[in-house]
C-alpha cells in the first residue's frame, strides 16, 4: 500500500520573486507560445527547468537539460531557491472557474513524496503513455537531479478522515497564495510531521492511489530509481530517489474537474473525411449541423456514446457509435476507446502502435481550437469528445486496465514551481 512521507522541498524565497511570475503548469501543456510567454515574464520561470529551449546549436555540452540543471544550481546559490529548513508535507487548495462552463470549483489536496512502486498494486495507472516522452522528462531528471513538477493521483477516503484532519490547518493563514489570469488561486499550507501528518499518512496508506496526471513523471521517476540503484548500490531504502514528489486529492473531492481532449487528424495518405461518414453511417446515427455553435451543444451530455466530426469544408457532424460487446466493460465503453476502436482503427488503420509514433494525431482540450484549425484547411478532421466521469477513471484504473493516450485532462492541472523535490542519494526520506 502506497507510503506517504514528508520531504525537505525546495521552494522559490517569496521576497526574491513574485511567485505568480515564476509558476507554470506542467511541461506536457505548455505550447511553443506558451513557452516564450513564460520565458519573457521573468528570467526565473520555472518554464528554464521543465519546458527550456531547443537551439539549434544545441551538443552534448549545452543543451535544454544541461541549461536547466544550469539554472536549478545557479537560483539555489544566489538564494532565489532555497531549502526548507524542516521536512514537511503541504495542504494544496486551488480555487478556479470551469474554462468552458464559466463554473467555480475548489480542490483541495497534500503535496508529499509517495515510495515508488510499478504500477499494479498500490499505485494504480489508468492512461498509456509515449516512450519518448519519458526518455525526455529522465534526460531532464537526470541532468537536475529533482522532481520539478508533482505527479497527481486520487486517493479514497470513505469515512472523510482526510478533510477533518486539515481543516484546522487551513482554518490559519496560507504560507504562500498565488493568484493567477481567470480569477485562478492557488494557497499553500505547510504541514508539519506530527500526529495529525501520521493520521493522514495512515488513512492514505489504506487505499490505492490512481494516477490522475502525470503517468509519464511516474515511470520516469520509477527509472531514474533503478537507474539510481544501479549507481548507488550503498543507498537505503529512504534515499531520495525512491521517492516521487505528488499531489494527493480525494477522489470524491467535488472540485474534481475532467475536461475532454479533443484529436485533430493530419498528414493521413488517402483520407476522405465524406467517405469516413457514410461508412460510419453503415452502422452509427449521423446528424449534421449547420453551425459551429449547434455541433458544440450536441455535444453536451445526455446521448450514450457521442462523438463529433469536422471537416475542412465546413461539414459538421455527430456519430452516435454502437454500445460495446460488453458494456460492463470499464475501457470499452468509454467514448474515446470507441472513438479508437470504431473510427481510428478499424476505418482509418490507426491502430494504437501507429499511434504511439505520435505523427498523426495531436490533442487539444479547447473545442474552438481544434474546430479554427480545420476550418483552415491545417488539420483534415477534428474529433470532438465529451470528458469522462472520475468514477471511470478509478473504475479503469481498479481493473487494471488502460484509457487509450489523452483520454482525460484534469483541469487545472497543479502548478509547477510551488515546490521542488531533491533526488541526492545522500538525502534520507524521513518516516510520517
Amino acid at each position: 500500500m502506497p507510503t506517504v512521507r514528508p520531504f525537505q522541498g525546495i521552494l522559490y524565497d517569496p521576497s526574491r520573486v513574485d511567485l505568480a511570475q515564476v509558476v507554470a503548469p506542467p511541461y506536457d501543456i505548455i505550447t511553443p507560445d506558451d513557452q516564450q510567454r513564460y520565458y519573457r515574464q521573468d528570467p526565473r520561470n520555472v518554464v528554464r527547468l521543465i519546458a527550456g529551449e531547443v537551439r539549434s546549436a544545441d551538443d552534448a555540452q549545452d543543451n535544454k537539460y544541461t541549461r536547466a540543471a544550469a539554472f536549478f544550481e545557479n537560483w539555489l546559490a544566489a538564494g532565489i531557491l532555497r531549502r526548507e529548513g524542516e521536512p514537511c508535507a503541504y495542504v494544496y487548495e486551488e480555487r478556479f472557474l470551469d474554462p468552458f462552463q464559466g463554473e467555480a470549483h475548489r480542490r483541495v489536496g497534500i503535496v508529499a513524496v509517495v515510495e515508488l512502486e510499478p504500477f499494479g498494486n498500490g499505485i494504480l495507472a489508468h492512461e498509456r503513455t509515449h516512450a519518448r516522452a519519458k526518455a525526455d522528462r529522465l534526460s531532464l531528471t537526470r541532468a537536475v537531479g529533482a522532481n520539478l513538477s508533482p505527479v497527481f493521483a486520487l486517493y479514497q477516503d470513505p469515512a472523510r478522515a482526510v478533510p477533518r484532519l486539515l481543516e484546522p490547518v487551513m482554518q490559519e493563514a496560507p504560507r504562500l497564495t498565488i493568484t493567477l489570469q481567470g480569477d485562478e488561486e492557488h494557497r499553500i499550507w505547510a504541514l508539519p510531521t506530527d500526529d495529525r501528518f501520521r493520521q493522514i499518512a495512515a488513512t492514505l496508506q489504506a487505499s490505492r492511489l490512481v494516477m490522475a496526471d502525470g503517468h509519464h513523471r511516474y515511470e520516469t521517476a520509477l527509472n531514474y530509481r533503478n537507474r539510481q540503484r544501479l549507481e548507488h548500490p550503498e543507498a537505503s531504502a529512504d534515499a531520495a530517489f525512491n521517492f516521487v514528489l505528488m499531489l494527493l486529492v480525494d477522489a470524491d473531492d467535488p472540485g474534481l474537474c475532467i475536461l475532454p481532449t479533443h484529436r485533430l487528424l493530419r498528414d493521413l495518405d488517402g483520407f476522405d473525411g465524406h467517405d469516413l461518414l457514410r461508412r460510419l453511417a453503415e452502422s452509427a446515427s449521423v446528424n449534421r449541423y449547420p453551425t459551429r455553435a449547434s455541433l458544440l451543444e450536441a455535444m453536451q451530455p445526455g446521448v450514450r456514446h457521442r462523438v463529433g466530426l469536422a471537416l475542412p469544408d465546413g461539414t459538421r457532424a455527430t456519430v452516435d457509435l454502437a454500445d460495446p460487446p460488453d458494456p460492463e466493460d470499464p475501457v470499452a465503453r468509454l467514448d474515446v476507446s470507441l472513438l479508437h476502436r470504431d473510427v481510428l482503427e478499424q476505418q482509418l488503420g490507426l491502430e494504437e502502435r501507429i499511434l504511439d509514433e505520435e505523427r498523426y494525431l495531436t490533442y487539444s482540450r479547447d473545442p474552438d481550437f481544434v474546430l479554427d484549425m480545420v476550418e483552415a484547411g491545417r488539420a483534415q478532421a477534428a474529433f470532438l469528445l465529451r470528458p469522462p466521469a472520475v468514477s471511470d477513471v478509478v473504475a479503469v484504473a481498479e481493473a487494471g486496465r488502460v484509457m487509450p493516450q489523452k483520454s482525460t485532462y484534469f483541469y487545472p492541472k497543479p502548478l509547477s514551481g510551488i515546490v521542488f523535490n531533491p533526488l541526492d542519494p545522500a538525502i534520507r526520506i524521513p518516516p510520517a
